[in-house]
This record gives structure tokens, C-alpha cells and sequence, in this order.
């Protein structure tokens, strides 16, 4: 069967990047492959995150032995999007991830099509190997009627450093504090359950901090907010848990501070009338420290936020 044009572009283009080698893939079959890349029981997790809007971020230390998730916004490079072929999708988005120094070349998909025209992001994630002391990433987007495009840092990738092993757990979180006022100003203590009104979803600021101490990273002289894993985890009215990323703040004395920016258009223009949340901290990814109505560890029952307007 004649190969379309538009895979053969897929497969072909991304080797002729400065980024460059070929991939292999994540079924690698060469022995020594296999044993760089043998985890421990407990393998730790980090994910970096590439976001519309050309920014990126990184939620936890990549460490040798554990696992790395690339979560790749597919609305960076949208060229491609509206690429059809017999009334179906007809383009992808390729994620690449080198490990230096020893040059260990992954690569896969980042989008899963939910139907002809519809599609969402798809993690992609690899074993780190154990000799590796960075990693660096790219991405390549082809169709059948669209031109190749690469997000590749303008051809520098985008590097991210690989830690011997996982940072200290974290020992202490709290001192909540945070801002519904106009000023937006963080002030210590928070509201249970806290209440927005009218005044406050039209005018003010809304916004929830909590810190975190962890010992070695966040009273070290270099700030490396990158190490620790923070989320906000909530449910609203009953539903399922989601979790969010926090955003870092600053040191505050030893501790690291992390906000939950409560957005205004889902509290604004969806159903809603109670938010159940807590925040939750970590170093592996694996193991999380929690805070809600109690202290950590576990942290109690839920705090919430109750709508009145």
C-alpha cells in the first residue's frame, strides 16, 4: 500500500532537526536499553508541562529510575489542526525526549483523537535512564495538508536537569492565608467555610496560599521550586476529585508558599454551590503530604467554599 504523503512527513522530517538521531521507542528491546532504564519499587514521578501561550513549567525533580510525563497543550502549534483525509483527522503531534549524556532517544504521540474532528492531549511518559544527568525535549507537528512545524525552542529544546535521587520528604505544610479583598493582598488565616458573595466575585481578588517546608530544598540558598510537587485537590458539590497545579509564590522564612488562583469564569458561569478542596504536597510524586481542615499528614476533612450570590 503507497504510504500518504502526510505520514511520510511525519516520519521523516523530525530527523533532519538540529535536535536530530533517531527515536526509539518505549518497547526498546536492546538489553542495554532495558537496564538503563530499571526503576526502583517506589519510582518517583515528575511531570513538565509545555502550556499555551509558549510557557512551560516543571512539577517535581526528574530522577534517575523514575518516570518523566511530558503533558504537551496540543494549542501550541495549531497549523495542522483542521488537516483531514476522508473526513478524518489527518495530523500529529510528536513528542521528543533525549537523555544525555548517553543520547537515549524517545518519542510518541501527544494527542488522542476523540472523534473525526476532536481531540484532547495524551501524557506522554518515559522510564529516566540511570546514567542520565539531563534530559531534553521538542515537538513536531505534520499533516496531510498543512506545513511541518517544530516547537523546539528555537532549536535549542527545552532542557530540564536529572537528579541522582528524590529530595527530602516534606515534614510540614500550612499557615494558610490568602486574598478576597480588592487589594489583593495576602493576609494570614483562612475563612471554613469561605464565602463568595457578589462584592467579592465582582471586585475582589480570589485566592488561597498555604507553604510547605521541606528540609534541604526550601530553606536551601538557591530557590529550585521545580522540586516540589503542590496541588490543590477539590470536588464540587459531591462530584469526583480533580487536581491542579499550585503556582509558587516565594520563600516565606524556610517554606515555599503555593497559591490556588480561584478563576472567575467556572465560578461565574457554571452551576455550582459548594467547592470541597485541600492542598497536598510531594517530592516523588508518589507520597503526598495533605492539608485541609487538620494538619498534615492526612489533613482532616475538607475545607470549602460556599457560593452566595
Amino acid at each position: 500500500m503507497e504510504t500518504p504523503v502526510w505520514k511520510s512527513l511525519t516520519l521523516a522530517l523530525p530527523l533532519m532537526a538540529a535536535c536530530g538521531g533517531a527515536p526509539q521507542q518505549q518497547e526498546e528491546t536492546s538489553a542495554n536499553a532495558m537496564e538503563l532504564q530499571q526503576a526502583p519499587l517506589t519510582a518517583p514521578t515528575a511531570t513538565v508541562r509545555f502550556l499555551n501561550g509558549w510557557t512551560h513549567s516543571q512539577h517535581g525533580a526528574i530522577v534517575r529510575g523514575g518516570t518523566l510525563v511530558v503533558d504537551y497543550d496540543l494549542y501550541r502549534m495549531t497549523d495542522c489542526h483542521h488537516s483531514t483525509y476522508a473526513g478524518q483527522q489527518a495530523w500529529d503531534t510528536l513528542a521528543y525526549v533525549r537523555f544525555l549524556p548517553s543520547g537515549q532517544l524517545f518519542s510518541g504521540s501527544v494527542k488522542q483523537a476523540t472523534g473525526s474532528t476532536s481531540f484532547v492531549n495524551k501524557p506522554f511518559e518515559v522510564t529516566v535512564p540511570s546514567d542520565a544527568t539531563s534530559v531534553e525535549t521538542w515537538f513536531f507537528t505534520s499533516g496531510r495538508t498543512c506545513a511541518p512545524k517544530y516547537d523546539s525552542n528555537y532549536g535549542q529544546n527545552y532542557v530540564f536537569p536529572v537528579e541522582a535521587q528524590s529530595p527530602s520528604a516534606v515534614v510540614w505544610a500550612g499557615d494558610w492565608g490568602g486574598s478576597f479583598a480588592r487589594d489583593c493582598e495576602h493576609r494570614d488565616g483562612l475563612a471554613d467555610p469561605i464565602v463568595i458573595d457578589s462584592y467579592v466575585m465582582e471586585r475582589a481578588c480570589k485566592f488561597v496560599d498555604a507553604d510547605v517546608y521541606v528540609p534541604g530544598v526550601t530553606d536551601a540558598a538557591t530557590a529550585r521550586p521545580e522540586l516540589i510537587q503542590a496541588q490543590v485537590e477539590f470536588s464540587v458539590d459531591g462530584a469526583a476529585t480533580q487536581h491542579r497545579w499550585l503556582a509558587y509564590q516565594g520563600r516565606v522564612g524556610n517554606n515555599y508558599r503555593y497559591r490556588w488562583n480561584l478563576a472567575a469564569e467556572p465560578l461565574a458561569y457554571t452551576p455550582w454551590n459548594a467547592y470541597a478542596f485541600g492542598f497536598r504536597y510531594s517530592t516523588d510524586g508518589v507520597s503526598w503530604y495533605r492539608i485541609a481542615s487538620g494538619a498534615g499528614p492526612t489533613g482532616g476533612t475538607a475545607r470549602t467554599v460556599q457560593r452566595h450570590f
